[in-house]
């Protein structure tokens, strides 16, 4: 039982760890971005603590219906909204934004979205992983200063653990032994 309980473990590790390197290569090498959804803007399709991943697209692969996530700066705050593209204009320079709006409101938003603001275009949502998620430095956190415990534990106890009493060689009691018989030896001649 014990080998079975070993070997679904050690699978369930490689799996873990396969995972975070996925997640790993997709957003470092390809640029893919995690982001928990906070507000109910694009209800039902994206609900609050919902994980959305997203991967950078060009801009000339954005069409009307695409949901996107892009950054506004808004009075010295960045904001990162994720929300569906309803028009494509151009303005009097002759560049190109976008028009967008959340799914569960009645207007568009009161800002243009310009091509350099763009993250990504959605590629996914995981509904309710957004919580987890949120809480994962802490909890990276907490498994750190465990293991800095444990260690520090094991530190001390080799530190302040005495040094065991040695036997007696068991050379040296041979080799008193034999002296003993070579002279106990000479002296019955």
């Amino acid at each position: 039982m014990n080998a079975r309980r070993f070997d679904f473990l050690s699978i369930l590790t490689y799996l873990l760890l396969a995972f975070v390197l996925l997640v790993l290569v997709l957003h470092f090498v390809f640029g893919f971005q995690y982001v928990v959804i906070l507000t109910d803007s694009m209800k039902p399709a994206v609900n609050p603590n919902d994980l959305v991943i997203t991967r950078p697209v060009s801009p000339e692969d954005i069409r009307v219906g695409d949901v996107i996530l892009y950054r506004v700066t808004i009075a010295n705050s960045t904001y990162t909204i994720l929300h569906r593209v309803v028009e494509i204009r151009t303005d009097e320079a002759g560049k190109t934004y976008y028009r967008t709006k959340g799914d569960n409101r009645r207007y568009p938003d009161p800002w243009e979205v310009y091509p350099d603001q763009i993250v990504g275009r959605l590629v996914f949502v995981i509904p309710k992983v957004g919580i987890v998620w949120h809480y994962t430095p802490l909890i990276i956190l907490g498994l750190f200063l465990i293991v800095i415990a444990s260690l520090a534990y094991d530190i001390a106890l080799l530190l302040l653990e005495e040094e065991p009493i040695r036997p007696k060689s068991m050379k040296a009691d041979l080799i008193a032994l034999r002296r003993k018989k070579i002279k106990v030896y000479h002296h019955r001649r």
